[in-house]
C-alpha cells in the first residue's frame, strides 16, 4: 500500500536521518517500489532543479531509493529494473507503509548527464539551464486551444491539503495580462457570452470570492504582473516587495503565499526575446512550474501570438525576436507535455486573426484593447480581435479546470 508524504514525517526523517551512517546503495532488481511517482517527474543528475534532466518518469513508476540529501529535500533512487538512476523530489511520491528513510544516508552524488550531443546548444551564459526533457517537440499548430493536462486534479488536491482557496485564480506576466482588457469583463457583468452561455456557471464559480482588495479574480491584479516582466525577474527575489515578501522571495511565491490561489495563469514571453535566450527561457519557465505544483496551484502555460510573412521588411533584431518567440512556443509546449500541465495556445487561436491578434505593426502587445465593448463580447469579435480571443479561452479553459479538476 502507498501513502503520501506528510511535513511531519518529513522533519522526523531529517532528524532521524542524522544518526544514520554514510553508506554506499547497491543497485539491483527489486520486487516492491520504496515509492511510486504520483505524476510525470523529473529524474536529475542532483540534488537540485539547477541540475540536468536525465529522463521523465511517467506516473506509477516504481523507485527504490538509496540516499537523500541533507535537507531532505531530494532522494536519490533507481528504478525497479535499475536502467535510470538519479535524483527525485519527495513531495511528488507515494511510499509504500513502513518506508521512513530513517537509515538513508546522506549523499551529494551527481549523476553523469547524457552526451553532449543529446543536449540542443544555445550558447546560453549566465542562467543555468538544465537539458531539455527527453520527449517529442510535437509542433506548436499541432496542440488543441486549449489542453487540460494530466495533472490538474492531482496539483489541485495538493492545494487543498495546503490551504489553497478552490475560488481563486491569479495571473503572472506582462503588461497585456496586466491590462484591464484582460480578465476583467469577465468579473464586471460586461462580458456577453453569445453562443457560449454554457461558461456562465464558471464565471459564477469564481466571480462571488474577494481577492486582494478586488471583487473577485476576474478583477484581480496582483504582484507577479507588470509592464516589461520576463520569466528569470519573476523567480528573482531582487524584484520582490521587501515591505510584502520574505527573504528571498520571489514574485510568484509571494504571490502564491499571499493569495493562496488554485490555479494561474502564466503569460510570459512576449518580453523575454528582448533578454533571454531560448536555453534561460526554459530554465525560469521550469522554476515557475516547479514552484507552482510544489504549492499546489495549477500552472496554465499560454503560448502567444507571432506575425510573420513580411519578415524581409523587418530590422534584423526583429526577425531574431521572431524566431526565439517560436522556440520559446515550442518551449511551452514541451513543458506543458512532460508536466502534465495546462496549456492555452493562443497562437494558433490568433493565427488567422488580423495581424496575428497582435496590434499593427507593434508585435508586443494583443489587439483590441482599446474598445472596451468588444473585449468580452463572443459574437464574433474574438475572430478579429487578440484581447477577445484570449478572454474567451482563458475562460474556458477555467470552465475545464472546474469540471475537469476542481469538482471533478
Amino acid at each position: 500500500m502507498m501513502r503520501r508524504w506528510s511535513g511531519l514525517a518529513l522533519v522526523i526523517m531529517i532528524i532521524s536521518g542524522a544518526l544514520a551512517g554514510l553508506g554506499s546503495a547497491v543497485i539491483q532488481a527489486q520486487g516492491d517500489p520504496d515509492g511510486v511517482t504520483d505524476y510525470q517527474l523529473n529524474l536529475r543528475a542532483g540534488p537540485g532543479v539547477d541540475y540536468a534532466v536525465l529522463a521523465v518518469l511517467p506516473a506509477g513508476t516504481g523507485l527504490v531509493f538509496e540516499a537523500r540529501s541533507e535537507d531532505m529535500a531530494w532522494l536519490l533512487g533507481h528504478t525497479l529494473d535499475g536502467t535510470l538512476r538519479g535524483w527525485v523530489a519527495p513531495l511528488y511520491l507515494s511510499y509504500r507503509d513502513g518506508f521512513t528513510g530513517i537509515s538513508l544516508p546522506v549523499s551529494a552524488d551527481v549523476i553523469a548527464a547524457p552526451p553532449p550531443q543529446t543536449v540542443p546548444g544555445d550558447g546560453s551564459a549566465g542562467a543555468a539551464s538544465p537539458a531539455p526533457q527527453v520527449i517529442p517537440a510535437g509542433p506548436v499548430a499541432d496542440m488543441p486551444l486549449i489542453s487540460v493536462g494530466t495533472q490538474s486534479a492531482i496539483i489541485f488536491a495538493r492545494g487543498q491539503r495546503l490551504g489553497n482557496n478552490a475560488r481563486v485564480f491569479t495571473q503572472i506576466g506582462e503588461c497585456n495580462t496586466r491590462s484591464q482588457a484582460f480578465m476583467v469583463p469577465l468579473g464586471s457583468g460586461e462580458a456577453d457570452l453569445g453562443p457560449y452561455e454554457d461558461l456562465q456557471p464558471t464565471i459564477d464559480f469564481f466571480a462571488m470570492t474577494p481577492v486582494g482588495g478586488a471583487p473577485n479574480s476576474f478583477w484581480y491584479k496582483g504582484m507577479a504582473m507588470t509592464t516589461g516582466l520576463t520569466s528569470l525577474a519573476a523567480i528573482d527575489p531582487a524584484y520582490a516587495d521587501p515591505s510584502l515578501c520574505g527573504v528571498d522571495q520571489s514574485l510568484v511565491a509571494c504571490e502564491y503565499e499571499r493569495v493562496r490561489p488554485a490555479i494561474a495563469f502564466i503569460h510570459l514571453g512576449l518580453y523575454d526575446v528582448y533578454w533571454l535566450i531560448p536555453g534561460q527561457y526554459e530554465y525560469a519557465m521550469r522554476q515557475i512550474i516547479e514552484l507552482s505544483i510544489q504549492q499546489g496551484v495549477i500552472p496554465v502555460l499560454t503560448t502567444f501570438p507571432t506575425c510573420g510573412g513580411d519578415e524581409a521588411n523587418w530590422p534584423n533584431e526583429a526577425v531574431v525576436r521572431n524566431t526565439n518567440r517560436e522556440a520559446f512556443n515550442t518551449t511551452l509546449v514541451n513543458l506543458a507535455r512532460s508536466y502534465g500541465v495546462p496549456l492555452i495556445n493562443l497562437w494558433r487561436a490568433t493565427q488567422s486573426l488580423p495581424n496575428c491578434g497582435l496590434l499593427p505593426g507593434d508585435y508586443q502587445h494583443l489587439s483590441g484593447e482599446g474598445d472596451r465593448a468588444l473585449w468580452a463580447s463572443f459574437n464574433g469579435a474574438e475572430q478579429q480581435y487578440g484581447f477577445t480571443a484570449w478572454n474567451l479561452l482563458a475562460l474556458q479553459m477555467l470552465d475545464a479546470l472546474r469540471i475537469e479538476a476542481l469538482e471533478g
